[in-house]
């Protein structure tokens, strides 16, 4: 089970690392009543729905999207997780974006402990496919779909999401580019254009998911919240560095 939502002050964490780091896995562990806003591919929710017992996907009478719950093991009517997928299965025809502004829009946040968007990743990607082919279709500079993009995440991250009294958790992967940090070139959440350099300045918690090795030789998984020569991290609430990826161990005294 997650943890509970009373015993700390909400925060807004941007996480992020390579593919396998344990982001998702991380993020689950945030207290519930949990949304979860699903952009990434089928099969990348399977931390969530550990969570309880996971119920027949749906139609989001809403978002005309797939829906799916997760309810607790001994009370079938309290949901735990609500998952709501944002995909499209045909980047020609966007829905998913238009969908999750609608969604945004009409949801009351606040019957939600925490609420995820899982990845910004593909989040961007979607944004993206909607100025491609609905928003500015003849275009013939591509580099307007990425600004268009932008344009559409920025104001979710940085303005919707940055502006929630409840507990923010999104997903990213890392940059392949380096950002200049105190003199130093380190890497930094994976976000289009200007977005780069302004959206850790939007979360309180900037944490790295990353897997690495004991003394033994055994994999763990860990959290890095403090920045150093090579990424950047930060945390306004003290998080131990390196910290279990975990939401109760970001509360342990270092």
């Amino acid at each position: 089970m997650t943890a509970d939502a009373t015993s700390h002050p909400s925060i807004h964490v941007l996480t992020y690392g390579d593919s396998g780091a344990g982001k998702t896995t991380f993020a689950a562990t945030f207290p519930t009543p949990m949304l979860v806003c699903a952009f990434d591919p089928v099969g990348k929710d399977t931390p969530y729905l550990r969570l309880g017992v996971p119920q027949p996907v749906t139609t989001d009478p809403l978002t005309g999207l797939y829906t799916r719950s997760v309810t607790h093991p001994k009370a079938a009517d309290f949901e735990l997780v609500k998952l709501v997928y944002f995909h499209d299965p045909d980047f020609t025809q966007p829905r998913a974006y238009p969908a999750f502004q609608q969604f945004m829009a009409a949801t009351d946040f606040a019957e939600w402990a925490t609420v995820v968007v899982d990845s910004a990743t593909f989040m961007e990607l979607m944004a993206r496919k909607y100025h491609q082919f609905r928003l500015n279709p003849t275009a013939k500079e591509p580099r307007q779909w990425f600004a268009g993009g932008t344009d559409l995440l920025e104001d979710m991250v940085m303005g919707r999401f940055a502006s929630l009294l409840i507990n923010v958790v999104i997903t990213a992967h890392v940059d392949e580019e380096k950002d200049e940090m105190h003199g130093s070139f380190v890497r930094a959440p994976k976000f289009p254009g200007r977005m780069k350099k302004g959206v850790s300045a939007s979360f309180g918690e900037v944490y790295r998911a990353y897997v690495a090795r004991n003394d033994k030789g055994e994999m763990y998984y860990a959290l890095q919240t403090r920045s150093d020569t090579l990424y950047q991290a930060a945390s306004q609430i003290g998080a131990p560095n390196p910290c279990w990826p975990t939401y109760d161990a970001l509360w342990t005294p270092a």
